[in-house]
């Protein structure tokens, strides 16, 4: 399945985004306020790739997913991880989205405690296999595989 572009008017808090991205800052620091003038429209395009997961694509076609958030252990629940996912739910509304989707690794009690805490419900469809590229400490990359139930949450 291929990458969906979306392209659409920026709005004022993808300025950090853009200018990280492109450079440019003299150029797009004025462009909100030109736009909120009507003296133009700053348009950006936005690759959304689909779940890798085929399983996820067919039930979740479309939405969004977090992926790969984590907090190291001594730096876990001081309020990093819910940052994260509200940062992320953020930034998916700015989308346009209505819906959001996450993995947690089966076995995670804790972090599937704090998605539900967070509104995230379980999708209904059992648990998938995820799998990711990972790079070992002696510089070899092997793949991961780990049994993840997928939470979704209506924003």
């Amino acid at each position: 399945m291929a990458a969906e572009v979306q392209i659409r008017p920026g709005a004022d808090a993808e300025l950090p985004a853009l200018v990280e991205a492109l450079g440019e800052r003299p150029f797009f620091v004025d462009r909100p306020a030109h736009q909120h003038q009507g003296r133009g429209v700053l348009l950006v395009a936005w690759l959304r790739e689909p779940a890798d997961v085929p399983k996820v694509r067919r039930y979740l076609p479309g939405v969004p997913q977090l992926d790969h958030l984590e907090v190291v252990g001594p730096l876990q629940r001081r309020g990093i991880g819910t940052a994260l996912i509200r940062a992320g739910e953020d930034t998916t509304r700015r989308l346009g989205d209505e819906r959001l989707a996450l993995g947690v690794g089966v076995a995670n009690v804790e972090a599937r405690r704090l998605h539900e805490r967070l509104g995230y419900v379980d999708w209904g469809h059992g648990p998938v296999v995820g799998t990711w590229r990972a790079v070992r400490d002696d510089g070899i990359a092997v793949a991961v595989s780990q049994l993840i139930d997928m939470l979704v949450k209506d924003l």
